[in-house]
């Protein structure tokens, strides 16, 4: 009788234990200022976030301590109505960077490992009379993540890309076109090395 209320006991208190580090976690990282935050989802801390009121986040996404969002508003004499958007039971490694200043989608069931960077825009530095620091960021170009993809250790995602629903980034790749669905790639830049032709696992075709 004993060990059965002391098993209900631990229980709770891991319950309440549980809930008190996710409000704590909400707070430290601005997450519960996000326009949303889908249920059973956390942003553990430290992390930096700039603009939350222009993130949503769906249901069970995990986002790994060192997160860096920069979701733009206004920066300098421009404004952005800028967007980052997380599906449900996203994976997020630590030290995620999303520079974000147009749309940024990450679609249900992606798996992104550590220090994977993903942006829609880039510092200007057309300017030769001013450091790049003071020109602000470019145009941005839409940012899609297909649902149930990965990304790799150091992989960065370039602005105007799709990488396509299952497809494989692999770690360092530095990705500056759209990737096909359930594609693999690898390089900087990055290229196609195989592809799911329907049937069997098969060798991209040479590129150009």
């Amino acid at each position: 009788m004993r060990a059965a209320v002391k098993r209900v006991v631990q229980s709770r208190l891991t319950d309440v234990e549980e809930r008190l580090y996710r409000r704590f976690a909400a707070k430290r990282t601005r997450s519960d200022r996000f326009e949303l935050l889908g249920e059973n989802s956390i942003v553990h801390p430290p992390a930096l976030v700039i603009g939350p009121e222009r993130i949503r986040v769906g249901r069970d996404v995990v986002i790994h301590p060192g997160a860096f969002f920069s979701v733009l508003g206004d920066h300098g004499d421009k404004h952005f109505d800028a967007r980052l958007t997380i599906g449900d039971r996203a994976r997020i490694g630590s030290g995620l960077v999303v520079g974000c200043a147009g749309s940024v989608e990450i679609g249900v069931d992606v798996l992104i490992a550590d220090r994977v960077f993903i942006g829609d825009t880039y510092h200007d530095y057309r300017d030769v009379a001013r450091p790049i620091a003071q020109q602000g960021p470019v145009d941005p170009r839409p940012v899609s993540i297909g649902s149930g993809a990965f990304l790799g250790v150091g992989s960065a995602v370039l602005p105007g890309v799709t990488v396509g629903e299952g497809a494989f980034v692999g770690a360092n790749a530095v990705v500056t076109r759209d990737v096909p669905a359930h594609t693999v790639v690898a390089g900087n830049p990055a290229r196609q090395i195989r592809h799911w032709d329907g049937r069997v696992w098969a060798a991209a075709p040479a590129e150009s």
